[in-house]
């Protein structure tokens, strides 16, 4: 009794604002040590409390849910537990995280029409397409210096061979459909991985003065160094050019976002150039580039199997929701709010639409594969 009293009191007093350096320590140690019955118990009758909810100061939950991200990024990933509000979100992120239990399931409903996204792409060759999924394994050699293998961990490696550049300039081109991904290494060594509704175009290997590849929609890329032959992207009128590093582009919205991790990376948008530092975010629009700090775990957040959204509105939610569980939805039926919301990849849909009603008060029904509001 005295442990579970204990823990009660630190972890109301962290909910209000309340704990000192040292009693945030003695929280997450009494997380490890209290059973998870109890601990569950204890949070939903501290988080369903509407005093707690009146008298939490948000503005400290936000710092608080800044703060623990990084802790967050070294626990096991875990799926989304029933809240309330975006604020109680921040509060109980640390306990998910932490104690590493799973969220509750709507059994009600069949999970099976709408599901997670999966390794699946189209490789494009000259117009013709070839399925490439998780049971895809097979080589081919498009040039006399290139061989081509697909594995079935979703992933098509290009390795030039040899010096010959015979055919080298070949373009190819790999798709992802709504809900898929794919892994790709090109023939200098440089790593994509592709999300959601993205298009990759590029040579089956690299010659010359540099090596350039397009992008659509969103995709990581780790650039194998060499310093006489600088890598293009290019995304519509924005170029990004770096010599060896790992960045996100994601031309999604309205803006073209680029987050760099490590390296340098020079954007060029028309007469506009902008060098980018680790930790920065470059948004490129017909109004130039402005950079920024990057929150560089969300902007991230996907390639480790994840959704991580920090104050992000309800539309961009549903946006990213859709590209990986392949639904639609109006925009223009969507109310403005703002979300803090983090979850596994693999979250079954309706646990989805769970966690959407319980963080926006809003019911969500699914026909024909649109996601619209119930009046």
């Amino acid at each position: 009794m005295e442990q579970k009293s204990k823990f009660e009191k630190l972890f109301s007093r962290y909910l209000n604002n309340q704990v000192t350096a040292n009693d945030l320590n003695s929280l997450f140690k009494n997380m490890d040590e209290v059973d998870e019955a109890n601990l569950r118990n204890h949070i939903n009758l501290e988080l369903l409390s509407e005093d707690k909810i009146e008298h939490t100061d948000t503005a400290h939950l936000k710092t608080l849910f800044a703060k623990i991200e990084e802790k967050i990024e070294k626990q096991p990933k875990t799926k989304v537990i029933k809240i309330t509000t975006w604020y109680k979100a921040a509060a109980i992120a640390a306990v998910v995280s932490i104690v590493g239990y799973f969220a509750i399931y709507n059994s009600g409903a069949d999970k099976r029409e709408i599901v997670p996204g999966s390794s699946k792409a189209v490789l494009v060759i000259d117009n013709e397409e070839t399925p490439l999924n998780s049971e895809s394994k097979s080589s081919f050699s498009p040039a006399p210096a290139i061989s081509v293998t697909t594995a079935a961990d979703g992933t098509i490696t290009y390795k030039q061979t040899s010096n010959d550049t015979t055919g080298l300039s070949a373009l190819h081109a790999i798709s992802t459909p709504a809900g898929g991904f794919y892994k790709i290494t090109l023939g200098d060594g440089t790593q994509v991985y592709l999300n959601s509704k993205s298009t990759l175009e590029f040579p089956v290997g690299f010659y010359g003065a540099e090596r350039h590849v397009k992008l659509s929609g969103e995709a990581y890329f780790k650039v194998a160094k060499n310093k006489k032959m600088p890598f293009i992207v290019s995304v519509g009128q924005t170029n990004v050019e770096v010599l060896g590093t790992a960045f996100t582009i994601n031309s999604f919205g309205k803006q073209t976002k680029t987050t760099l991790y490590e390296g340098s990376v020079q954007l060029n948008f028309l007469s506009n150039h902008k060098i980018l530092a680790p930790g920065q975010e470059g948004l490129s629009d017909r109004n130039g580039i402005l950079v920024n700090q990057a929150d560089t775990a969300a902007a991230k957040a996907w390639t480790n199997g994840l959704f991580v959204f920090n104050d992000q509105s309800l539309a961009d939610v549903l946006h990213e929701l859709s590209r990986w569980y392949d639904f639609s939805f109006d925009e223009n039926s969507i109310p403005n709010k703002r979300l803090y919301i983090r979850l596994n990849r693999n979250t079954a849909f309706n646990d989805v639409l769970q966690m959407l009603y319980t963080t926006t008060g809003l019911k969500f029904k699914v026909e024909e594969r649109r996601l619209s509001i119930e009046n």
